[in-house]
């Protein structure tokens, strides 16, 4: 279902490739939740015919809250934006980063 989400939103937006976070370990070791995402965005790409770019995701979490924290909003609604600040925040981070 997943996938198919992904395909559908690729059709519809177009993009030229696709970011994907990237679960490393605190001390820059990548364990077996990195594995199964590198497995992942393989297929993805494989899939969709997209380039898949694989960025640390290491404090996006963190990150988010911090950007929420004065932000006024109940914990429930800070709950519901977390995640889409946290990807922002990767996305963010490979586009300081420089090309790929």
């Amino acid at each position: 279902a997943l996938m198919d989400a992904l395909a559908k939103a690729v059709d519809r937006h177009g993009p030229d490739a696709l970011v994907v976070g990237l679960p490393i370990n605190m001390d820059g070791t990548e364990g077996a939740a990195a594995k199964d995402v590198r497995e992942f965005g393989a297929a993805l790409g494989a899939r969709l015919r997209i380039t898949v770019h694989f960025h640390d995701e290491r404090l996006s979490s963190f990150e988010a809250d911090q950007r929420m924290a004065q932000s006024g909003r109940t914990h429930r609604e800070k709950k519901e934006l977390r995640d889409a600040l946290a990807a922002c925040a990767i996305l963010e981070a490979y586009l300081e980063s420089g090309p790929a």
